[in-house]
């Protein structure tokens, strides 16, 4: 049962990631400040909503959400490039959980997670993915503006997840108000 339910929530995150990374760039192309590099980037709050419910399967899912987008869209086929893009893609948010809970001791489960803990979770994870992805890019010389293009990748990594949370929070409150209300009738 298991191995199902893990299926379902790998292909289900790389499927959601895909289709909210497809939906950023229709919105938000014209705000692109380099290639792969966004002032307003929607599926970073994705990735790390999934890693805070399905953990590692959540990661996978991003993996391959994102390796399928890299590999089609900004790679050519280049599979090395859109894999290592992948990995960083679902790595950095489970390393910046890791690391918001072993360093700076916040709960990172959602039933001990406030608003606050939450806003520096996503602050941490904001600078961790894109410094990982702006190593790997100057690396392969696919970028040479290191630090301009760390710090608004890592703007548009915040600004996404925020959105992206408010939206998630705005959500759940109206399905608890609507069931709140059919129970009382």
């Amino acid at each position: 049962m298991n191995a199902k339910r893990n299926t379902i929530v790998v292909l289900a995150t790389a499927l959601a990631f895909a289709a909210l990374f497809q939906l950023n760039s229709l919105l938000f192309s014209a705000f692109e400040f380099a290639k792969g590099v966004s002032w307003i980037f929607l599926p970073s709050g994705l990735r790390l909503a999934f890693i805070l419910v399905f953990g590692e399967w959540g990661a996978l899912g991003i993996v391959l959400g994102s390796f399928s987008i890299g590999y089609e869209q900004h790679y050519s086929g280049d599979g090395i490039n859109a894999v290592l893009a992948g990995v960083i893609s679902g790595v950095s948010p489970l390393l910046a959980n890791k690391f918001c809970a072993d360093f700076l001791h916040l709960k990172t489960n959602l039933d001990g997670l406030t608003a606050s803990s939450l806003l520096n979770i996503a602050a941490v994870f904001s600078i961790m993915s894109p410094v990982l992805h702006q190593i790997w890019y100057v690396a392969h010389g696919q970028t040479t503006d290191f630090l301009s293009s760390t710090a608004v990748m890592a703007l548009g990594d915040f600004t996404g997840t925020v959105i992206v949370l408010y939206i998630a929070k705005f959500l759940i409150t109206a399905l608890q108000n609507i069931s709140g209300l059919k129970s009382r009738t």
